[in-house]
């Protein structure tokens, strides 16, 4: 399976070395793994991208969008992996466009505003690190239409 991690990031984040430790293992079970990310603070041999994700300008994100479509098709990419906000939201986009899968996992609690509220940009399958995000999700957010599955952090 050829997957694409795509994080929102302009510095060394937990969610980064989460990546980096996934990337590792989903390799070792024969995957194809390519980081897309703002920056890569740690050394890896998995394939990276730089884009701007956190860049939210719509111009910038237009553009991301156009990349993304092009970099799923030109990889043959399964499945995109979204590790943020930022990065969930364009996943969702481009697999309109692409019918790539994607699944979201989310590291932390999240902003809540009417937006946030008003739409699921995590997509129908959301990981997440702890109970408590279960919950978070749920209640705060109310993503109702989504399979969430707590997967801890664990350390290799």
């Amino acid at each position: 399976m050829n997957i694409l991690h795509l994080m929102s990031q302009t510095h060394l984040t937990g969610p980064e070395m989460y990546v980096a430790d996934l990337c590792k293992h989903q390799m070792q079970d024969g995957h194809q793994c390519l980081i897309v990310s703002d920056t890569l603070n740690i050394q890896t041999d998995i394939e990276y991208i730089p884009m701007s994700i956190h860049n939210r300008r719509i111009p910038n994100r237009i553009k991301n969008i156009l990349k993304l479509i092009k970099l799923c098709k030109q990889k043959d990419i399964d499945v995109i992996h979204a590790h943020s906000r930022a990065a969930s939201w364009l996943a969702n986009i481009v697999q309109h466009f692409t019918g790539v899968t994607f699944v979201s996992t989310v590291h932390g609690k999240q902003s809540v505003h009417r937006s946030s509220q008003r739409a699921n940009i995590y997509g129908k399958y959301i990981i997440v690190v702890c109970d408590y995000l279960v919950d978070h999700l749920r209640k705060d957010l109310k993503i109702t239409n989504a399979k969430i599955k707590v997967v801890r952090n664990g350390i290799s």
